[in-house]
């Protein structure tokens, strides 16, 4: 399920609120997608992998949030994550490499 999302640029970010269904507390990650619905990265989840261009189920790999819920990206394209039911911890920043 994807909480908030936001797109800039030629990249789509969403925060998957949980994973790899709803019924999986605390188990978020981000995803980012570019400008051919192809997603490129899971900040916190599983590699994207596609077999016969199908993309396959994605779940949480690291215990990085809880409960994702909005993204946001700043002009200096850094990542700015909320979660919701998490401990009342601040968004989460993450700086471009």
């Amino acid at each position: 399920m994807f909480a908030g999302l936001v797109i800039k640029n030629d990249y789509l970010y969403a925060a998957v609120l949980r994973s790899p269904d709803l019924n999986k507390e605390n188990s978020g990650f981000v995803t980012i997608l570019d400008k051919d619905n192809k997603v490129v990265s899971n900040i916190g989840g599983s590699a994207p992998t596609y077999t016969d261009g199908i993309l396959q189920p994605m779940s949480q790999a690291e215990k990085i949030f809880l409960n994702p819920h909005d993204v946001c990206v700043d002009d200096d394209d850094n990542l700015y994550v909320a979660q919701w039911a998490s401990g009342k911890v601040y968004p989460y920043k993450f700086t471009r490499a």
